[in-house]
């Protein structure tokens, strides 16, 4: 019942107070980033748990002027948002399934991991980025040789102190794939993007789907691509794309429907995909700022000002951004490749403009 007043709320709000100035402030704010090169493309999308209530997409694959435009069903390379939208998304199924314990010890699941005192990190350390392993490590010459440098790697700090590591996810991949006996992107694809009709959410897109990825490496002209559709992080770069720090490839749309399923406490569409005992760390604050997998909205972040302290987002190096407000019953999603064609820009300030511009536009002030 709550549920239902509040989405005829969402909607008496959208009516009254979403004008066609409040729609455009959030339109210029990208379209100026676009005109300051600090992105050629993005595809902006804003909902509840319910609906759909904003979506657009905004300029070109590349600068090129004869470049492809960018289209709401066109693929990103989500970058770190392979950390919650894909791992921490496994990592919760394999939670309410039973094939994970959160308490206990990494090595329980890898003996290889047991070295180096790494004996005394559970797998909750690596949810919440504070086992201790260090933010990053060389990439290996193989698959197999980055995998065990990152097995052999030394603590550089104090269990529980908070370290953001990409090295944290990539064992937790490690752990759901010596968990399920199989391939993390084989399970999250049966658990989660079939079910889901996600069809364009993928690691390692194949030949016909790389051409709709919007591209993260050019020449100095920004018009030549280098790089399209293959991850652009060089550590799930040396794991052929299939990482549980990046590699994940996707669409606004299909990241969309996981933030209702997060602000729905595990449904999506009336089918329950966890429960919410289950999903309860992972959109709760547990330590410091981080949840299971995702940062909190209770320090300056790119969320802006306008959404709640209890938010929970995450950010990815190539330009990618999405939070998932419970409270207000609100996710944003702005997707982009602003490391296209150099890695010279910043888009922090774009995400927190756009932010506050859809919460004002679709809430009020």
């Amino acid at each position: 019942m709550k549920k239902i007043l509040f989405g005829l709320i969402i909607l008496s709000v959208f009516i009254s107070s979403c004008n066609v100035k409040n729609i455009r402030s959030v339109d210029t704010i990208i379209e100026d980033a676009i005109s300051e090169r600090i992105f050629p493309g993005a595809v902006l999308i804003a909902g509840n748990s319910d609906k759909i209530i904003y979506q657009k997409a905004y300029g070109h694959f590349t600068y090129d002027v004869n470049s492809a435009p960018v289209e709401l069903n066109s693929m990103f390379d989500m970058a770190s948002l392979t950390k919650a939208f894909a791992t921490g998304m496994c990592a919760m199924k394999c939670i309410d399934s039973g094939l994970v314990d959160p308490e206990k010890r990494v090595v329980d699941y890898l003996p290889e991991f047991n070295n180096h005192g790494k004996d005394v990190i559970k797998v909750k350390n690596l949810l919440m980025h504070n086992s201790g392993m260090p933010a990053y490590s060389k990439a290996g010459k193989s698959s197999q040789e980055t995998l065990d440098i990152i097995m052999n790697t030394v603590m550089k700090q104090e269990l529980g102190d908070y370290k953001y590591s990409c090295l944290n996810f990539i064992t937790m991949m490690r752990v759901i794939e010596a968990a399920t006996g199989k391939p993390m992107w084989e399970f999250y694809k049966e658990i989660y993007t079939d079910p889901m009709n996600m069809d364009r959410t993928m690691f390692s897109p194949n030949t016909d789907m790389k051409q709709f990825c919007l591209p993260t490496i050019g020449d100095s002209s920004g018009t030549k691509i280098l790089r399209q559709g293959e991850v652009h992080d060089p550590l799930a770069y040396s794991l052929e794309g299939y990482s549980g720090n990046a590699g994940l490839f996707s669409t606004a749309s299909d990241i969309a429907k996981f933030c209702q399923l997060m602000l729905s406490k595990g449904k999506y569409k009336n089918k329950t995909y966890v429960s919410e005992e289950t999903i309860l760390p992972f959109i709760t604050l547990q330590s410091g700022s981080r949840t299971y997998a995702w940062g909190m909205n209770n320090y300056r972040s790119s969320a802006g000002d306008k959404l709640s302290e209890t938010a929970i987002g995450h950010t990815g190096y190539t330009g990618t951004c999405a939070w998932i407000d419970h409270e207000k019953d609100i996710f944003i999603v702005l997707l982009t490749n602003r490391v296209y064609p150099l890695d010279k820009k910043s888009v922090t300030a774009t995400r927190r403009a756009v932010n506050d511009a859809v919460v004002e536009a679709f809430l009020g002030k």
